[in-house]
């Protein structure tokens, strides 16, 4: 019997992604020269350990079990849960949200594909910022709709032009991420605020609500600016996050969306959250870390680590003769390649310099490579004549 997958499947297995390309390519040439021959800075992994008073509340749950502790839970989330995550929110974008209008949902991937799932119908289109998560298409397409590329400009803010000469009638929703994906910027207040200005004025012109879908889970790792606050630029803002980066607890999938309590028909909307994380599959954000994240004093971090692997990282590609343009939060670097291509350069890279990093052709911006500070800073300062000798090689 012939075993098959979907066309549709089959297609993307075939065409891989780049960060798994590197994920094997790294495999083989940690064999071949040693672990601490391989500098890989492909992957966004959190390098900073939880806070310890989040170990210590694990134990205590263990040493001290409530009767029913891994039983079902309501497929919203304990309502301690969300009702911790709704003060955070609320004291991070000056907006109340309520424990009735927060679902905990299985990491922000799982979070933003419960939205997708809840607001499209077939054929609705989504806008997505490029350069991107390329994830963002799958999330979409995963539910009927159209994924819609706008480009964002020279240093990765909003051109409200171009996002204004994608909208149409169609348009259900635009995801926008900050810090960003793959390049540490910061979008300003002032072009979230344009941003908000535009869809308010679309969406009265449409006759149907445009949601702005705020993927957040870099919003603690912020340097030396102020973040956005889309919840007073726009009204049908949804916040979908995780405190996977931020509380490095990313193998642990625990996620959220937050509505605002006062958005018109927020009840709603919630309830077809919860339904979806349900018929999804996912039902709900496993609930022991719940139970923790439900007793810490403050979900509130500060990225003092993830700020020096920045500063250092930039001095060393700076150094090395690489222009990008400096990220003020996040985990990642967007530098431009000394050639043309991108994927060439990265290749390169891997087999002569053995360093990982991705293209930015894998993130929908032609002639750059994302790298990912989020590494031991060790790793980092040991970089630095590897770096140097590749730009040369590419510029001698």
């Amino acid at each position: 019997m012939k075993l098959m997958i979907s066309d549709y499947l089959q297609r993307k297995v075939e065409q891989g992604s780049w960060i798994r390309k590197l994920f094997e390519e790294g495999i083989k040439l940690k064999k071949q020269y040693g672990e601490d021959e391989v500098f890989d800075f492909s992957l966004g992994n959190p390098i900073v350990d939880p806070p310890q008073e989040l170990h210590d509340i694990l134990i205590d749950i263990l040493q001290s079990p409530a009767p029913g502790l891994h039983r079902y839970i309501e497929n919203q989330g304990l309502p301690e849960t969300r009702q911790k995550v709704a003060e955070f929110l609320t004291g991070r974008f000056g907006k109340t949200f309520s424990a009735s209008t927060v679902v905990m949902t299985v990491g922000a991937g799982g979070g933003m594909n419960v939205v997708m799932k809840s607001i499209l119908n077939p054929g609705d289109e989504v806008i997505l910022l490029t350069p991107y998560f390329v994830e963002y298409d799958y999330y979409v397409e995963n539910h009927g709709g159209k994924a819609v590329h706008c480009e964002l400009d020279e240093v990765f803010q909003i051109d409200a032009e171009k996002v204004e000469a994608c909208l149409t009638p169609k348009t259900k929703a635009i995801i926008l991420n900050s810090p960003h994906n793959p390049t540490g910027t910061v979008l300003t207040q002032a072009s979230v605020d344009a941003l908000g200005a535009l869809l308010a004025k679309k969406e009265a012109e449409y006759g149907h609500a445009i949601y702005l879908c705020y993927d957040d889970p870099y919003g603690q790792l912020v340097y030396d600016v102020v973040p956005p606050n889309p919840c007073k630029s726009y009204r049908h803002t949804i916040v979908v996050s995780s405190f996977s980066k931020d509380l490095g607890i990313a193998g642990e999938r625990l996620g959220y969306i937050g509505v605002p309590a006062d958005m018109e028909l927020a009840d709603t909307l919630t309830k077809a959250f919860v339904f979806s994380n349900r018929i999804l599959g996912f039902v709900n954000a496993p609930s022991f870390m719940q139970r923790a994240i439900a007793r810490m004093e403050s979900l509130t971090v500060e990225p003092t680590e993830y700020r020096k692997r920045r500063d250092a990282m930039a001095e060393i590609l700076r150094e090395a003769g690489f222009s990008f343009v400096s990220p003020d939060g996040g985990i990642f670097i967007f530098p431009k390649t000394p050639i043309e291509d991108d994927v060439e350069f990265c290749q390169i890279a891997a087999e002569k310099h053995r360093i990982l990093i991705v293209p930015g052709s894998g993130f929908g911006r032609k002639g750059y490579f994302r790298l990912s500070y989020s590494v031991p800073f060790e790793q980092i300062e040991r970089s630095r004549d590897r770096f140097k000798a590749l730009y040369e090689s590419f510029t001698k």
